[in-house]
């Protein structure tokens, strides 16, 4: 990386700007810098020396001035802004790059398509479903083991009692000891999921400890918003203010791959009771394909179905035997209209 490029990194985690790609440039550069440095290690950063580094080698270019110590001299613009950038830093140490190890935040990404298992530095083991973000500290074995999640996750966690597991979503926060359970939480959807396989895990609405339930192995959570209540045969709905709580009980003896919240994991695709726009949101993250509805459909179109090695094609004309529509494919984009 350029030491333009470097500078234009810096100022944009500066003023809050960076994009998740040049976050993780920066990190590529701060790894390929560190590894320089000390090959093996991962100790605290060093900024003086990392400050004398990038000045000393541009001094040698002629585009440094070294500064006396009882007087201000100028700068070269280039040498500047660099001092500037890493001066900075110090004074804003939230930059996680620049933290020490046990502050530092460590993420996960799956795109379209894609699904992933990591391991955590505790011993916990991640599934990543499609299109989802996980974002955990470098040191998890050691200090709060909080993580954030956007999109869908099988969490096998290892227990740990001095240092319980929670998640964070947009949603919910679940909080663990030691458990197996699947969690749901894209934002584009009208509902959030916390499914349990084993264990207890205590589910509490964002912001709200009070509004809060515990799972028994074989339940699931839904949270959505008051509207039209879904029929629930085996569980309960609890008024929690704006949104509805619905607890059901799947199976006593679920699985981590046998019921339809996790066939994902054994790369399947199931759904039943969907709209067509939920249907159309849930391909297209699964196929990696935009999938468009050009017309409007009736409210009774609901489907269901499961797929695994289909195409989206194969998937979409198995769709049509049982509801009248049509649809076109243009590239990466499939066009869905009567």
């Amino acid at each position: 990386m350029s030491d333009q490029q470097l500078i234009g990194l810096l100022e944009k985690y500066l003023q809050g700007k960076g994009t998740e790609e040049e976050r993780n440039a920066l990190e590529a550069w701060y790894e390929t810098y560190r590894s320089a440095k000390a090959p093996g290690s991962d100790p605290q950063p060093d900024l003086l020396q990392m400050y004398h580094d990038i000045t000393g080698r541009l001094k040698q270019e002629g585009e440094w001035v070294e500064p006396p110590r009882a007087k201000i001299h100028p700068l070269k613009q280039r040498g500047w802004r660099i001092a500037a950038a890493i001066l900075l830093l110090v004074a804003g140490a939230g930059i996680w790059t620049l933290l020490p190890r046990a502050n530092r935040q460590l993420s996960a990404d799956t795109k379209d398509g894609i699904r992933k298992k990591i391991q955590l530095e505790d011993g916990t083991q991640v599934w990543l479903n499609v299109s989802s973000h996980l974002t955990y500290p470098a040191n998890i074995g050691n200090s709060s083991r909080e993580v954030y999640l956007k999109g869908e996750a099988f969490f096998e966690v290892k227990p740990k009692e001095t240092h319980p597991f929670t998640i964070h979503t947009s949603g919910v926060d679940v909080q663990v000891l030691g458990t197996r359970f699947n969690v749901k939480a894209y934002q584009t959807d009208e509902s959030m999921e916390t499914t349990l396989v084993d264990g207890r895990v205590a589910v509490s609405l964002s912001g709200h400890p009070d509004k809060k339930l515990v799972l028994a192995p074989g339940e699931k959570l839904t949270i959505r918003k008051k509207g039209k209540t879904p029929p629930v045969t085996n569980g309960r709905i609890l008024d929690w203010g704006s949104v509805l709580a619905i607890v059901e009980t799947i199976t006593p003896n679920v699985t981590s791959k046998k019921v339809s919240e996790l066939v994902w994991m054994d790369d399947r695709l199931e759904f039943k009771d969907k709209s067509f726009p939920e249907l159309a949101i849930l391909m297209s993250r699964w196929y990696n394909r935009k999938i468009i509805l050009t017309d409007t459909f009736p409210a009774d179109y609901r489907f269901k179905g499961t797929f695994k090695k289909e195409s989206v094609t194969d998937a979409l004309k198995a769709l049509q035997v049982t509801a009248d529509f049509n649809f076109t494919i243009k590239g990466d984009t499939i066009f869905i209209h009567h």
